[in-house]
């Protein structure tokens, strides 16, 4: 474990009384699990505060799997964190104490160099033809364009010192490559999980799930429906929305993941939801059937047709797929 990837855990948590009833109200490891999490998720936001609002609050037992009240009594009821109700924030004194000191000595590191107080040397570069006032070859030519057209990518976050949120990737600048793509960050916590995701409404984590083709025949061959999902995914996702409100599940589905989740059962080969989403789209088709009144005709250079034969202009539409035109009687016959 390095020595500046957590906490300098030169206090001991259990001799603070806050903390010590704390334990005594409630479940000692899951309390103490609750607050140790609260104060890593601190220590990665910017001036080590972070919003306490209700969404985020619930959106963030719910990413790590935590007691919505319990986290709630180790946040409001025992003097360990200082809540600003007015901006909806918390923070905590214990992490403010202890970052300071770790920040300063850092300071301090950064100052006198790490060996000793003694300063860092200077790195001398190699002398080149060009830094004695001549032409420099090519190989000197062809470093100096590498040089221009790297660019570096660069952490803006405030605590940069203390923490690196971000592991950045330097890529070569090139014309044909969109600015948008020209650098690459993988975003990694300090923990080595993945941060927080953003809440997104449940209806545009729906239309980006049905915004995916692969995904959507992959459903589709899961589901047994067949041609039967595939031919009518529009309504699928319809029908699929229409479910979430008839339960009430808006509120449970905040992240990308959970409607995924949620998807997959709906539409599982052999459960109930499959078996009602198989009758609503063949009844769907039915309606959709009985509005097509030439659906047994065929249009040939604008002349209705069936079977090869020409149909009348004046005819009705033909009633069957085995119905034969009576050019005496003028009407469809068998």
């Amino acid at each position: 474990m390095k020595k500046d990837q957590y906490f300098n855990l030169e206090v001991n948590l259990l001799n603070d009384d806050n903390i010590a009833g704390m334990m005594a109200e409630l479940d000692a490891a899951q309390a103490i699990g609750i607050y140790v999490m609260l104060l890593l998720h601190l220590r990665t936001k910017d001036n080590y505060e972070a919003s306490c609002t209700p969404l985020l609050l619930k959106a963030f037992a719910r990413r790590y799997e935590l007691d919505l009240a319990m986290m709630e009594h180790v946040l409001r009821d025992y003097h360990l964190f200082e809540l600003n109700e007015e901006r909806q924030t918390f923070r905590a004194p214990y992490l403010d104490r202890v970052m300071k000191r770790l920040e300063e000595k850092r300071r301090m590191d950064t100052e006198n160099g790490k060996k000793g107080g003694r300063p860092k040397k200077p790195v001398k570069s190699s002398e080149t033809p060009a830094s004695k006032g001549q032409k420099p070859n090519e190989t000197q030519e062809r470093r100096e364009e590498e040089k221009r057209g790297i660019t570096t990518v660069v952490n803006n976050n405030s605590n940069t010192a203390t923490m690196p949120v971000a592991e950045t990737v330097a890529v070569p600048v090139s014309t044909s490559v969109p600015a948008t793509h020209r650098m690459r960050i993988r975003s990694v916590d300090e923990e080595g999980q993945r941060p927080l995701q953003p809440v997104v409404p449940w209806e545009i984590s729906v239309d980006r799930l049905a915004g995916s083709q692969l995904y959507m025949e992959l459903a589709g061959q899961r589901s047994g429906l067949g041609w039967l999902f595939l031919d009518h995914q529009k309504e699928v996702i319809k029908l699929f929305k229409a479910h979430i409100r008839l339960y009430g599940k808006e509120n449970e589905l905040l992240f990308y993941d959970d409607v995924k989740r949620y998807f997959s059962n709906y539409i599982a080969a052999g459960s109930v939801t499959c078996g009602k989403l198989r009758e609503a789209l063949l009844q769907k088709l039915k309606q959709q059937e009985s509005k097509n009144v030439n659906r047994f005709e065929s249009m040939v250079d604008g002349q209705r047709t069936y079977l090869g034969h020409l149909i009348p202009n004046d005819a009705p539409p033909r009633p069957d797929g085995s119905a034969v035109w009576d050019e005496v009687r003028k009407i469809w016959g068998h």
